[in-house]
């Protein structure tokens, strides 16, 4: 099983540009980040390969909510740019968010709220729109269900089983599931049971114990079993450790984490 790790959250010490080489240096093939406006596109290519590392994920759209069909075109708009940057980055994935995600990651309120149903018809139609580009692109786009009750409150796609029933009518192999045990495991719980049942549809996975996003051991999961899971599926994509080190420095809390968790 292969580790990515967020440098958005782990070695927020450090300036954004100094975070790559210390992810290599503590063992890290792999990293990942969330928005892409207002980041040197450039610097960041130029960080990969001086490194040896490779984009896990990124956040793919910027501008608009999936949710509401009346900024369909200024989210469409976003993607296509996220599609670009995730081609000239190489990046496995780019996630897409159901609704805009403010810079201190709470949800931003909608000036006209509009009923679940809407939602889910209108990202529907979103999904099946951004389908053809992301496959024409060779690029994947990874859905990404959010906790509602800790970080953020109004966020629409909250739940695993919806999520997979949009996925299942979109019919798409480039279009998949960002299945997060923190966020799952505060909305629904199950998070073993999911994994049996949903495997298929999943192109990432996050880890961070509950309560406090912080690394596993400082919670209630059990990450050991969790992983253990995981691996019998015969799930071959990779796994983000997207936390908030609360026990050491980032750099010995991701050297531990890779040592206890890298011969799963």
């Amino acid at each position: 099983m292969k580790f990515s790790c967020c440098i958005e959250m782990i070695y927020a010490e450090a300036p954004f540009m100094r975070r790559f080489p210390q992810a290599k240096a503590d063992g890290f093939e792999y990293v990942e980040f969330w928005n892409w406006d207002g980041k040197d596109i450039p610097a960041i290519k130029q960080a990969l390969k001086d490194n040896g590392l490779k984009l896990a994920a990124f956040q793919g759209d910027c501008g608009g909510r999936m949710v509401d069909g009346a900024e369909h075109e200024r989210y469409l708009d976003g993607v296509r740019k996220g599609i670009e940057i995730a081609r000239e980055l190489g990046a496995m994935n780019m996630f897409l968010m159901s609704d805009i995600l403010q810079e201190d990651r709470t949800v931003k309120p909608m000036a006209n709220p509009i009923g679940d149903e809407e939602k889910r018809a209108n990202s529907l139609a979103m999904l099946k729109r951004i389908a053809p580009l992301v496959e024409k692109a060779g690029v994947v786009g990874v859905i990404e269900p959010l906790n509602t009750t800790v970080d953020h409150a109004g966020y629409s796609l909250r739940n695993t089983a919806p999520a997979v029933e949009m996925l299942k009518e979109v019919g798409s192999p480039n279009l998949r599931l960002l299945y997060d045990a923190y966020h799952m495991q505060i909305m629904e719980g199950n998070i073993i049971a999911n994994i049996r049942d949903f495997h298929e549809y999943f192109g990432h996975f996050h880890v961070a114990d509950v309560p406090g996003r912080h690394e596993p051991g400082t919670g209630e999961l059990n990450y050991h079993n969790i992983l253990k899971a995981l691996g019998e599926t015969g799930y071959g994509r990779l796994v983000g450790f997207e936390l908030e080190p609360r026990l050491a420095s980032s750099g010995e809390t991701m050297r531990r984490l890779l040592a206890e968790y890298g011969e799963l």
